[in-house]
């Protein structure tokens, strides 16, 4: 590929992006023409269309780590601050997302609080709809390329991640706000469009899964340059089988054949040889990226140019000595919480995710490594502008042995479970569960907590398990959850625009 050429196009198909869901009080979603720029030039070669999948990833990517009231946090605000894991702040860069104690500002993402200032900012979902319109525009364009401007199965890549890509992002707003408006194409007449309902979070997890199908079809498991970092089969299983788990908890536990569905799903990914738990020793690898556990990131790591520098969840929960010239963490870990989750004096992770000398100030080291061996610097020389170079994983073989084991045991197959789950722990260096059939539940749920703890995922698996209320502290009590208070309220902005929309129930009149 002609490296200018492709950043350029990049840059132009993300300009064209932006202008999608600009504010409007009659308009929902203002779809931006697809073609304006480059109808007679573009959507010709094999390059354009990589181009142009090059750009849904980048969308997806700054969905999920958006800047303003957030601070480069998004994906960690949802997955991470609700969980109960933090307790205070030490500097106004999150006071208005964590109350500590004495300083009580009113809103605290931490206590329950999802209307803070941070509302408008989190509780937005056009820069989810931008990727989407442009997963809908690749998928429309680079069906209609001949093949014959293809080499060998890349055009059906093309389409397989995006499709994937598109199916991801509905299953994130999903877990976030539950209905949401569905938009399976894009409008190439903005002045026409009108404005669109919400649509059941199940009819939307119904055409993710469509979705998924045609992604199977399309994609083969992969190795080399592209591992983890770009969809294959194996993300397909595995967000295949999230999806199936959470479709459970929507149905209220009740049908099994999901759970069927997902537990074969995760053999597919175990099944293909194509992925190896990390050992305990290796844990910098497998944080790193691309580690032969991996199965999908986010490339936020400085080989892909998108590291986290000054701002972000990495520096927000690191200081001295793991980051330079940082005396103070912003935030701080709640210690007193993470003692009783990791109960195993033991247990690998303690040691490598965890600074524990100072037990009232825990600090995370599971991206900076316990010797900052992820930490670099932009300056080498003289080691200054540090920056954390590690990936996000989404899903990874320890998240879906672990998803397997709770399917498993919610199906009665106890020892099933129990192999899934006493995979994970032999991993980490801790002893076979040998507790009770009726221990196993929360014994899994424990684990889980324990493998996938600060990597913004944690908050919903706390939701389909219902755990919110015994492991929140009593912010989240049962009758909250009973009405669906861990959904996060529709921004005030989005409410504004388009008149169809009502408000979450648990949050109707509260805003």
């Amino acid at each position: 590929m002609n490296t200018k050429k492709s950043y350029v196009v990049i840059l132009l198909l993300l300009l064209m992006a932006s202008t999608i869901l600009l504010p409007s009080c009659k308009k929902l979603l203002n779809f931006a023409p697809e073609d304006a720029p480059y109808e007679g030039s573009f959507w010709k070669t094999q390059d354009d269309a990589l181009s142009a999948l090059a750009g849904v990833y980048s969308l997806s990517r700054k969905s999920m780590f958006r800047g303003g009231n957030s601070r480069n946090m998004s994906h960690f605000s949802y997955g991470d601050l609700s969980t109960g894991e933090f307790n205070k702040v030490n500097s106004d860069f999150v006071l208005s997302f964590l109350v500590e104690g004495d300083r009580y500002y009113g809103t605290g993402i931490n206590i329950g609080d999802f209307i803070g200032p941070y509302l408008e900012d989190l509780g937005e979902w056009d820069s989810y709809y931008k990727t989407i319109n442009m997963a809908n525009t690749v998928l429309q364009k680079v069906n209609g390329m001949p093949n014959s401007v293809f080499t060998e199965n890349r055009k059906n890549r093309i389409l397989g991640e995006t499709y994937f890509l598109r199916a991801f992002n509905y299953f994130y707003m999903v877990r976030l706000w539950g209905d949401v408006p569905l938009v399976l194409k894009n409008n190439a007449d903005p002045v026409s469009s009108s404005n669109l309902p919400r649509v059941s979070e199940k009819i939307v997890l119904d055409s993710a899964l469509a979705d998924l199908a045609k992604a199977q079809k399309f994609l083969k498991f992969t190795t080399g340059n592209d591992h983890s970092v770009s969809a294959d089969k194996g993300a397909v299983f595995a967000l295949k089988a999230n999806i199936l788990r959470w479709k459970y908890f929507l149905g209220k536990n009740t049908d099994n054949t999901l759970l069927t569905e997902a537990v074969a799903s995760i053999d597919s990914i175990t099944n293909a040889g194509t992925y190896a738990l990390v050992p305990a020793t290796n844990f910098s690898n497998l944080y790193k990226g691309r580690s032969s556990e991996a199965i999908f990131e986010i490339a936020t790591s400085l080989v892909q140019n998108e590291f986290q520098l000054g701002d972000g969840f990495f520096y927000a929960t690191s200081m001295q000595p793991y980051i330079k010239d940082r005396s103070q963490m912003p935030i701080v870990l709640n210690g007193d919480l993470l003692e009783g989750i990791y109960q195993y004096d033991n247990d690998a992770r303690i040691a490598y995710n965890f600074d524990k000398t100072d037990v009232d100030n825990w600090i995370l080291t599971k991206y900076t490594g316990p010797n900052s061996e992820n930490v670099k610097f932009r300056n080498p020389e003289n080691s200054t502008n540090p920056m954390v170079d590690c990936n996000i994983p989404i899903f990874r073989l320890g998240e879906q042995l672990l998803l397997k084991a709770e399917c498993k045991e919610l199906l009665g197959n106890f020892s099933g479970a129990r192999t899934d789950l006493n995979a994970v722990r032999q991993r980490a260096n801790v002893d076979d569960f040998n507790g009770s059939d009726a221990e196993l539940r929360t014994e899994i749920f424990e684990e889980t907590y324990r493998e996938i703890a600060f990597e913004g995922q944690l908050w919903y698996v706390m939701i389909r398990n219902n755990q919110m209320p015994a492991y929140t502290e009593g912010r989240f009590p049962q009758n909250r959850f009973d009405l669906e208070g861990w959904k996060w309220p529709i921004a005030r902005s989005i409410l504004q625009k388009n008149q169809l929309l009502v408000q979450n129930k648990y949050w109707n009149g509260k805003l």
